[in-house]
């Protein structure tokens, strides 16, 4: 993605590739945060991560949430 305008790294962002890019980004920095030890946790960039994730970028946690649910099904 080199030599890319501003414009084109906004329509990015605004696809659906990079909605699922930041959600992907957000959930695996938010499990990595929380297994920080409790001293080195910080707590409200977590939180706002969550926010994030919940109010504008839930597509990964849900992708994530399908396919536990096809792997349950597919081992019954």
């Amino acid at each position: 993605m080199r030599n890319k305008t501003k414009k084109d790294v906004k329509e990015f962002i605004n696809s659906p590739r990079g909605h699922y890019i930041i959600s992907q980004a957000l959930c695996l920095a938010v499990d990595q945060l929380r297994s920080s030890p409790a001293r080195e946790r910080q707590d409200s960039n977590i939180q706002d991560m969550e926010y994030l994730i919940e109010n504008a970028f839930p597509i990964y946690r849900s992708v994530e949430k399908m396919s536990e649910e096809v792997k349950k099904w597919k081992t019954k």
